[in-house]
């Protein structure tokens, strides 16, 4: 009996350690389904053929090896060529290999560059942290061309900028209208570099933008300009640096640069003021203006002048004759302008003190189109001034200095003549 109720005892503190056990197991916390967050972004392992292929001839399919599973996307939103080349479907093989088929058969004799764009995901849907770019030939070589620079921005590297490359077009048609012929991006210092190029060959021109987004187009509110020069490579030149380039914000004033111009009163001060014009743009009605909502700057005909603080955009610029010299745009009495056409002026007797009012004599000039941050050359064109009547207004009624109780003004004081009391 004794034996029995031991072997229960037993059996019941075996139960408890058990459960003790179990408990203590229960409460190890266990990493999340799937273990750790992936932060790493992929990259491309492999690419066939490879990256300075030459002899390839009428490839195509590109097959491209990832370093981890992969977003099986189609790889049109982020494998681009240069030229273009039209992607006709995307075969992943597994998630980490993809086979791209080509529309047509890749161009004889031509080099191809090939961008994988940071836009690539992988599984866990993390983007590859920068675009990449290789080169394959139809040919029998690929040359060895370079043009390089520096992107900074208000002092700083710009880290993730972006430049493209066009030919040089015709009068008829804008730069950006063309193809796009190569695409590249700046690293951490805001270095940027074109491998690749004929020799000789261009002109070219470069258009560089910051892209925050990393979609490698140019927001409406991303800084970016036009480089200045164009750029050439010859046999004895085969490479060239555009030096560093300065990016300015989307709304960084810029300035006009006013050259020597004919004034229609000599002699008298020239001044000028813009204004911004919107795209649903009514026009201006002439009106004084006294530069607190524009401000006016001076110009000087034989040497020109700089008007400021220019809204980047279109732009209308007026200038005007500063007549009677109170540095603002105002109505004046036809005695100033002694120039003024007969068919200007009304027929008023010299006994009649009224006399006839003008705006200053101005020319206004439209469409001029100011980059952020940057100066824009002006010709003042060979036109006639307009001189515009002006009704100036009416002059504010005096206030009395004290009402009588019916509201009438009283004197202070009135004098009667002795003789008339």
């Amino acid at each position: 009996m004794r034996s029995a109720e031991n072997g229960s005892r037993q059996a019941i503190k075996l139960a408890c350690l058990v459960s003790l056990v179990l408990a203590a197991s229960c409460a190890v916390v266990e990493p999340p389904p799937g273990g750790p967050v992936d932060t790493t972004p992929p990259t491309l392992a492999l690419m066939s053929p490879d990256s300075g292929a030459v002899g390839v001839g009428e490839l195509k399919t590109i097959r491209l090896t990832f370093s981890e599973k992969m977003d099986r996307t189609s790889a049109v939103s982020w494998l681009f060529f240069f030229p273009d080349q039209r992607i006709r479907q995307t075969k992943w093989r597994g998630a980490t290999e993809a086979e791209v088929i080509l529309e047509y058969p890749l161009t004889p004799d031509t080099v191809i560059v090939v961008e994988v764009a940071s836009g690539m995901r992988d599984a866990h849907k993390v983007k590859g942290r920068q675009s990449r770019r290789f080169p394959i030939s139809t040919g029998d070589s690929i040359p060895s061309g370079t043009i390089g620079g520096v992107l900074i921005m208000a002092d700083s590297a710009v880290t993730n900028g972006v430049v493209e490359l066009y030919d040089v077009p015709p009068d008829t048609i804008e730069y950006f209208q063309q193809p796009l012929l190569r695409r590249t991006t700046t690293d951490k210092t805001g270095a940027f570099r074109f491998d690749w190029l004929p020799t000789p060959g261009g002109p070219w021109l470069l258009r560089a933008y910051t892209d925050p987004d990393n979609n490698l187009r140019p927001g409406d509110k991303d800084a970016q300009r036009l480089l200045p020069d164009t750029l050439s490579l010859t046999a004895d030149t085969s490479s060239v640096s555009t030096g560093v380039t300065t990016l300015y914000a989307w709304n960084t004033p810029g300035r006009i640069l006013v050259g020597p111009f004919e004034t229609p009163l000599h002699g008298e001060k020239v001044m000028a003021w813009t204004m911004a014009m919107a795209e649903e743009d009514t026009g201006w009605v002439p009106a004084p203006e006294d530069g607190s909502t524009n401000p006016i700057f001076d110009l000087d005909p034989m040497d020109g002048g700089v008007i400021g603080e220019v809204k980047p955009g279109r732009n209308r610029i007026v200038f005007f004759v500063d007549v009677d010299g109170d540095s603002t745009f105002s109505g004046v009495p036809d005695t100033l302008l002694v120039f003024v056409p007969d068919s200007l002026r009304a027929s008023v007797a010299d006994t009649v003190e009224i006399q006839n009012w003008f705006l200053e004599p101005w020319l206004m000039v439209e469409g001029v189109e100011v980059l952020p941050g940057m100066d824009t050359d002006f010709e003042v064109p060979a036109l006639a001034h307009s001189i515009t009547p002006w009704t100036p207004p009416e002059p504010e009624p005096a206030v009395p200095d004290s009402l009588d109780e019916d509201g009438t003004a009283s004197a202070d004081s009135v004098f009667v003549p002795e003789e008339d009391k």
